[in-house]
């Protein structure tokens, strides 16, 4: 449930129990999650509170949000390690329109790339932020 006198907002708390509902097999990859009426009311919130939530698993990539059909759990992207040397500089940032639909990152979603060089090399990426693991071991 929510806890009123948390510093975290409650519609992080509503997303961190959807999440855990999703990342623990409760919720499954084509399952409706609850409309934004029945969050607010489940969980004694407004509406703009609900669709906050929702918002949130969706810019993480877990849930998305059709128009008419409501917001349903997707299938997890799989995660890809990319090594790096030691001493690398490593930046993020917003995506070029190119980028985006080269990465498939869906429009409306907020996921930043990552990027990364070497010395005095050009920079090697984009690599979506929600799928790449960077590693120098």
């Amino acid at each position: 449930m929510i806890n009123r006198s948390s510093r975290d907002p409650a519609y992080r708390q509503i997303a961190d129990l959807l999440r855990a509902q999703i990342l623990d097999g409760r919720l499954r990859p084509g399952d409706l999650l609850p409309f934004e009426g029945r969050i607010a009311q489940e969980y004694g919130v407004g509406r703009v509170t609900a669709r906050a939530a929702l918002r949130v698993l969706r810019e993480e990539g877990l849930t998305v949000t059709e128009r008419g059909y409501g917001t349903y759990v997707v299938e997890p992207q799989p995660r890809v390690v990319v090594r790096i040397p030691r001493g690398s500089r490593v930046w993020s940032r917003m995506p070029t329109e190119d980028e985006r639909i080269a990465l498939g990152i869906e429009a409306g979603v907020t996921v930043p790339v990552l990027m990364y060089q070497v010395g005095g090399q050009s920079p090697k990426g984009p690599y979506a932020a929600d799928r790449t693991d960077f590693t120098t071991a």
